[in-house]
């Protein structure tokens, strides 16, 4: 791997000042990794979006006028947390309200999801849109549905317009949801890309192969295949296919307009982009389609892969406006700049409220600051563990922090084995679970551990915030759930035991329900296949009146068994669930991590 970067941990904040540093208009929030105008207008609604990074421009670069106000960053390919999402929404508050616009993946969705109620009791006016623009997903009947793509471009620039000239959340909120029922999106893929922290490709493929519906993180498409350049027809032939597919699926007409998106992936030269929208535009004309505006460039990219996808966004009077309207981000800039006496006046109003003091805005950082003031306390203080630990046919809670601890052992040092194991996800499982507990540790000294619960509620509060995508708020709420049911006790027995494990997979269940309507069982091909059979074992193993340690020792050989069976499902949730059959073969990334980590933990209970 060669890239211009100091550490993969620090690439996300070095890129963020550096973008920043070149656009002095923007400012990065390197607490909570949030790129956003300097000045947010008060007057009008404040747009956020976000997700992994990797994807640059998106999102950060559509900060600006007439686009967003805000870009929350998550980790390479791994959404941001809950809890920055929501500070994000706290900095960004304005009397009209804000807009969420999410890419529907599981982690995206979780985390602002959550992060979007936390705000609305806070008494936030906020709203969200779902961006599911790629037909590559064929069906919908896979994980949340349809991914979100290049077509966030487009409805970040329709969205943001209609903001820029003042319109009301409800209003905002419609044009975004038109912009999203009229846009589709295909990519392809020559390459995989190489997430800074793995190391090397997510994925190989053959100099003469090409995925073709290739997502934005690397995972695999709708099917492989070979690449024929003997009929000097290549580009044309590939284009014809993708644009008849988007064409039936959008119900495209002949006669209507669109906007033509031709976006890279990153490692593609712009000159075979250009190659690209020649052939792109001559089939769409072929079919009687107008081209209203061609946009041609990097703008959803998925860091280095070679490859690219195509857009096309159905347009009317209305869209074609907003999609016209004047426009500059570092990334995307058109047409005149907003007159002078219309910015002068904006600024007489913003200073006229500041007078007055009587913009929600600045009561809302008023209690963001006595909020974090709070915190500061909290995490000033320090917890200690009183006693030794002590493991017979009970846990005490100086032995049960030296088995979490032993569990951030665990998952650090496999960080790299587990990105490997994620060959049908995202590639980054392990760096987002890592990233996590490598903050745990570092923060031992602040959890609380006056009891078992305590310590486990602490411990979700941390998971939640630097865990990366869905594993946040998957993990945290595991923890968190889990930590409830043992408030109070300062020592574990088997029973205790099976039933904080049920309790762990009822949190992880009740977070994918919130989240999507349907939490994850067993057969779902996540995590769940390794927790819920663990679970199950102890709490049999505790009505037989196992002992404590063949007890953990039976949930940790069910949950091998249960990472295993996933080698043999079709993923219908969670990390592999866009690729539905292709999943086959390969064993569910989450459920393996659990399979190594329960296994290790049941050995080293023996030590203690």
């Amino acid at each position: 791997m060669k890239k211009i970067m100091n550490t993969p941990e620090t690439f996300v904040y070095d890129m963020c000042h550096g973008l920043a540093a070149a656009h002095p208009e923007l400012e990065f929030v390197e607490k909570f990794k949030i790129v956003k105008k300097k000045e947010i207008d008060d007057n009008k609604v404040s747009l956020i979006s976000g997700g992994g990074s990797g994807h640059e421009p998106a999102h950060a670069g559509f900060v600006g006028k007439g686009m967003l106000d805000a870009a929350v960053c998550g980790d390479v390919f791994a959404s941001p947390s809950q809890v920055q999402v929501y500070n994000s929404i706290k900095k960004c508050a304005t009397e009209k309200g804000v807009l969420l616009i999410i890419k529907n993946y599981s982690g995206d969705c979780m985390n602002f999801n959550n992060a979007m109620s936390d705000a609305q009791e806070d008494g936030i006016k906020v709203d969200a849109v779902y961006v599911n623009d790629d037909i590559a997903v064929k069906d919908s009947l896979y994980t949340v549905g349809r991914r979100g793509v290049a077509g966030t471009v487009l409805v970040h620039k329709c969205a943001g317009a209609a903001a820029q000239q003042g319109k009301e959340l409800e209003e905002v909120k419609r044009v975004a949801n038109k912009v999203i029922d009229n846009v589709r999106s295909f990519g392809f893929a020559f390459t995989s890309c190489t997430v800074p922290a793995a190391g090397h490709p997510t994925f190989e493929i053959g100099d003469d192969e090409m995925e073709f519906g290739v997502g934005i993180h690397g995972e695999p498409g709708r099917f492989r295949e070979k690449i024929d350049y003997s009929k000097g027809t290549f580009s044309d032939d590939l284009s014809r296919r993708i644009v008849t597919d988007l064409e039936e699926d959008l119900k495209l007409k002949k006669g209507e307009d669109v906007v033509l998106l031709i976006n890279g992936f990153g490692g593609t030269p712009m000159q075979e982009l250009y190659i690209l929208n020649n052939s792109v535009t001559k089939a769409l004309a072929a079919d009687g389609v107008n081209i209203h505006r061609t946009i041609v460039g990097n703008f959803m990219t998925s860091i280095d892969m070679a490859g690219a996808s195509i857009t096309v966004l159905r347009v009317d009077d209305e869209l074609k406006a907003l999609v016209d309207y004047p426009v500059s981000t570092p990334a995307l800039t058109w047409g005149a700049a907003m007159s002078e006496e219309a910015d002068a006046a904006l600024e007489a109003i913003k200073a006229i409220g500041k007078a007055l003091n009587i913009t929600p805005q600045e009561t809302v950082k008023k209690s963001a600051k006595k909020a974090a003031a709070a915190e500061e306390e909290d995490a000033n203080a320090v917890y200690e563990v009183v006693g030794e630990p002590v493991v017979t046919e009970t846990i005490n809670t100086p032995a049960f922090v030296k088995i979490v601890d032993k569990m951030a052992d665990v998952i650090i040092e496999n960080e790299v084995p587990f990105c490997e194991a994620d060959k049908m996800g995202d590639g980054d499982f392990g760096m987002s679970i890592a990233k996590g507990f490598k903050q745990l540790k570092a923060d031992w000294a602040t959890r609380k551990k006056g009891d078992i619960g305590q310590f486990l509620v602490s411990c979700s509060e941390i998971i939640k915030e630097y865990c990366g995508g869905a594993s946040g708020p998957i993990w945290g709420s595991a923890f968190k759930y889990a930590g409830k049911a043992m408030l109070g006790k300062t020592e574990v027995n088997l029973t205790d035991v099976a039933f904080l494990f049920m309790e762990a997979n009822r949190g992880v269940y009740e977070t994918g329900k919130k989240s999507f309507g349907k939490g994850a069982d067993i057969g779902d091909k996540t995590l769940v296949d390794a927790l819920k059979p663990c679970a199950l074992a102890l709490t049999k193993a505790a009505e037989e009146g196992k002992k404590l340690r063949e007890g953990l020792d039976l949930g940790a050989k069910a949950a091998h068994e249960g990472a295993e069976a996933t080698k043999t499902h079709v993923a219908t949730l969670g990390r592999a669930g866009t690729v539905g059959e292709r999943s086959i073969g390969y064993p569910d990334a989450g459920a393996h991590g659990l399979d190594v980590i329960f296994n290790e933990l049941a050995k080293f209970v023996k030590t203690l």
